[in-house]
């Protein structure tokens, strides 16, 4: 492919230049990855129960009395349809206005290109359909506009961009322009008796429409006890703590065990939640194969199942596991000594959890998940995902590109991180499309 660049632009096929960043091209970084280190340090889950809902019913999809659309999918079933990936618009450089540390996420821009922070230096970059630098701001500190721990950001349709942070929860608004507007704070709040309830971190997503839904939880080595609760709630503006709030879903998982001694379970099920069109919150157990969605009241209104058999942790699946371990600690990610002390005390499961993580497209509605695969853990392996349609009805695949790790999928697009073989860091966007009979419509 021949690729024209100009003084200033780049064509949307080319990459601007390698990235200063570096990062482990797991095939799983955020949900596979994050989840081994969290793990190995200690930090992690190890079991979950989660909100009342069922898929009792065969027939996609099926009304139950209480409104609940249930759609069971059989693998056998499935039409004969895979999705495509088009031509990629990539984002990075070794120096430079495209110059990365490390890319945290990576969101749509509303006036076309993409939105990337920088969870180094703590900027936030927008890119036009060229992939040029149009606006900058944030910045790492504590004054106004200003970003400590940043993780994401987003754009709602009023054209507003928030960005948050997990500790302290954080959320900054700015302007499309990178003007300031505030900050909201997610206040400590009290228990029952009066006491401070102990710190807590937080998951943030911000719709389209504007609200925000933040997910608190309490880590046991900062007072969180032996169970750790999630409470996912939904606000419209003003502080977290003071404006009208909405619980929309709750779990709770069992903590690592604090015992030095004790067995420590590896690649366990991990519940992950997003947000979708209409508002609604996407919630998964891991397992069994199950996705579900809320709407703002926490009323169940969609649950969505997949027969795929789990995978078997065998030899093979274990030396991968471990193997992976020890190379996230080499890239930095995590201490060789804990990883060795985690290994050793390793409780392995029969069988892999079914579902990794999970998203849904703006604004049509569209399922992804990712499914644990044997090759979840070998490196650069592609991830594959299944595809839902917007009515629960299994679609097919995508297979994503080597060392591509997705961030969020909207308008036709998958937007994420990639990395190179010298592991250097790229924000980059695709074009995803269904397939049907082996033609793109």
């Amino acid at each position: 492919m021949h690729c024209q660049h100009t003084r200033r632009r780049v064509s949307p096929a080319c990459r601007i230049g390698p990235s200063s960043a570096r990062r482990d091209p797991r095939p799983y970084p955020r949900a596979v990855r994050t989840t081994l280190i969290a793990a190995a340090c200690l930090s992690g889950i190890a079991g979950c129960d989660g909100p009342a809902g069922g898929t009792d019913e065969v027939a996609p999809p099926v009304p139950r009395a209480d409104g609940t659309e249930v759609v069971r999918n059989r693998l056998e079933s499935r039409r004969a349809d895979t999705w495509s990936i088009g031509t990629a618009l990539r984002v990075g450089d070794a120096d430079g206005a495209a110059a990365f540390g490390r890319v945290a996420d990576v969101a749509p821009r509303a006036a076309g290109g993409m939105w990337v922070l920088d969870g180094q230096s703590r900027l936030v970059s927008g890119f036009d359909e060229a992939g040029e630098l149009v606006v900058r701001f944030g910045g790492e500190g504590d004054g106004p506009g200003e970003l400590r721990n940043a993780r994401s950001v987003f754009e709602t349709g009023a054209g507003r961009v928030a960005v948050a942070g997990p500790f302290p929860p954080m959320l900054h608004w700015f302007e499309a322009d990178g003007a300031y507007v505030q900050s909201l704070h997610v206040k400590e709040s009290l228990d029952a008796s009066g006491n401070p309830l102990p710190p807590r971190f937080a998951s943030w997503s911000v719709t389209r429409s504007g609200r925000v839904f933040v997910d608190l939880f309490a880590l046991p080595s900062l007072g969180g006890g032996e169970r750790v609760r999630h409470d996912v709630t939904g606000f419209d503006t003003g502080e977290p703590g003071a404006a009208r709030r909405d619980t929309v879903l709750s779990w709770t998982v069992d903590a690592i065990p604090s015992d030095p001694s004790a067995r420590l379970p590896i690649v366990p099920p991990v519940p992950k939640w997003t947000t979708g069109p209409g508002d609604l919150v996407w919630w998964t157990p891991g397992s069994p194969y199950e996705i579900r969605a809320y709407d703002g009241t926490g009323k169940l209104v969609r649950a969505i199942s997949l027969d795929r058999a789990a995978v078997p942790v065998n030899r093979a699946v274990r030396e991968a596991i471990a193997e992976g371990l020890r190379a996230s600690a080499t890239a930095g990610a995590g201490d060789g000594g804990i990883v060795e002390n985690a290994l050793s005390r390793a409780e392995w499961p029969d069988e892999l959890p079914h579902v990794a993580d999970v998203w849904v497209s703006f604004p049509d509605g569209t399922v992804f998940s990712a499914p644990y695969r044997t090759e979840s853990f070998q490196p650069g392996t592609p991830m594959m995902l299944d595809v839902f349609e917007a009515d629960g009805r299994y679609s097919g695949t995508l297979t994503l590109p080597a060392r591509f790790s997705p961030r969020r999928f909207a308008e036709g697009f998958v937007y994420g991180v990639e990395s190179d073989e010298l592991d250097l860091e790229y924000a980059v966007r695709y074009p995803v499309r269904p397939t049907r009979g082996g033609v793109t419509p």
